[in-house]
């Protein structure tokens, strides 16, 4: 009896649940314009203001590259010598006054040597905008994959609210007809309200993705995602690893092309510069005027130039095991990405050959037989649930794959990842 009582008070609470809202997540219209992946891509991409902080840093080394030109600066002295004497001295005018002219005379290519060094640190500047790129691209696809992938599972529950909502006019029917007990029909309105409970709650949870995109561009606005977005990306699918790819290593191999640079400049550096003078001297007595020249050269040039030389080598050695390094971890990670791609591709297609067909099988079973008095709603519900978790479990394995597979495409720099970096270069 309490039972029976149970299932009165829950089948009469349970209609004034605010499913309103809930239904309208499976009926809801568009949320939007359609935005493709990669129009959204663009826009974030045009929105950043990283890559105009990359562009300043490009600025300032062309700065270098316009100093570099410069030669060495030239120069005046003046020297003023012997100065009047005190007492006796002081009738005694040896005043000399000498004004000088020097300019360096630069040896040994140092001048190419420098703008040299100056144009490979342009280079180096613009690998950013690659790296830059790359991380933006990268989150936006994985917002993107999760929405779509969210929507997707909207839909599921959208589709279990479409047999809950069938399954419930069968059980009213029954327990009119004193066929089946009121707590079936308590049971049939709480599947239908879980449903419609999970497709808003999923709903919500892709618009949040979705806003996440628009706000990278400053938006509030909501937009769709492509319909066949998830499809598209698994019929179009690659698992293949014929190269890694990281904009690291074209910043790694500007940094060694700047090295190779300085070594060559510390080279022209060892070649001693030679700096002229030429000036007139006045001496105190008789107005007396002489011509004064001279030439000076540093020493110990080679030993200090040697030395800088060999710590760019052996920075040149930092940067070639920084590579091979990044490019082992990148194999490691891309070998990684492959075999859970291919694990949940197999998954999926056990899912699809062999257990989707016979849960839904059963449940048309369990339904035909519920229909017919044969089978309890609990065998009903045995069967929904048994083919909602298939579902679910294939909609992870598809989420899975496309991450995965997304993943690899990045570290392998495949055509169309890399189609998508050079947007709006």
């Amino acid at each position: 009896m309490a039972i029976k009582y149970f299932g009165c008070a829950l089948a009469v609470a349970l209609p004034l649940l605010p499913v309103s809202a809930q239904e309208s997540a499976c009926n809801a219209g568009k949320q939007g314009e359609i935005r493709t992946f990669k129009e959204v891509v663009q826009s974030a991409l045009e929105a950043d203001l990283r890559p105009a902080l990359a562009d300043q840093a490009v600025a300032v080394a062309r700065t270098d590259k316009a100093i570099a030109d410069l030669r060495p600066l030239d120069s005046l002295s003046l020297e003023i010598e012997n100065f009047p004497g005190i007492g006796l001295a002081g009738n005694i005018d040896n005043l000399e006054i000498t004004g000088r002219f020097s300019r360096v005379w630069e040896r040994g290519g140092k001048r190419e040597a420098r703008q040299a060094l100056a144009r490979a640190g342009v280079a180096l500047a613009e690998t950013e905008h690659d790296i830059i790129r790359h991380d933006i691209v990268h989150v936006i696809e994985t917002l993107y994959i999760e929405a779509a992938l969210l929507e997707q599972r909207a839909q599921l529950a959208c589709d279990r609210v479409e047999i809950s909502s069938s399954m419930k006019e069968t059980v009213d029917r029954r327990v009119d007809a004193a066929r089946d007990p009121v707590l079936a029909q308590a049971r049939s309105l709480t599947d239908l309200a879980r449903a419609q409970s999970e497709a808003a709650a999923y709903r919500r949870l892709a618009q949040e993705r979705r806003l996440a995109i628009s706000g990278m561009w400053r938006s509030t606005e909501d937009f769709a995602i492509e319909p066949d977005f998830v499809k598209r990306r698994l019929e179009t699918a690659r698992l293949e690893i014929n190269e890694v790819y990281s904009p690291q290593f074209e910043k790694l191999q500007a940094e060694d092309r700047r090295l190779t640079a300085e070594i060559e400049l510390k080279k022209a550096e060892s070649v001693p510069d030679l700096t002229w003078s030429a000036g007139v001297r006045k001496f105190g007595y008789q107005e007396d005027m002489g011509v004064v020249g001279g030439i000076s050269i540093p020493l110990g040039t080679r030993t200090h130039a040697t030395a800088r030389a060999a710590k760019a080598q052996a920075q040149q050695g930092l940067i070639a095991a920084q590579e091979r390094v990044l490019r082992q971890q990148l194999l490691r990670e891309a070998v990684g990405y492959q075999r859970a791609a291919q694990n949940a591709l197999e998954s999926m297609s056990d899912i699809d050959e062999r257990l989707l067909p016979e849960a839904i099988r059963a449940l048309e079973l369990a339904q035909d037989g519920y229909g017919r008095g044969a089978f309890s709603y609990l065998e009903i519900i045995d069967a929904q649930r048994t083919l909602a978790e298939l579902r679910e479990q294939r909609l992870g394995h598809v989420e899975t794959f496309i991450l995965n597979e997304a993943a690899l495409a990045r570290v392998t720099g495949r055509e169309d990842w890399q189609s998508l970096v050079e947007t709006n270069q």
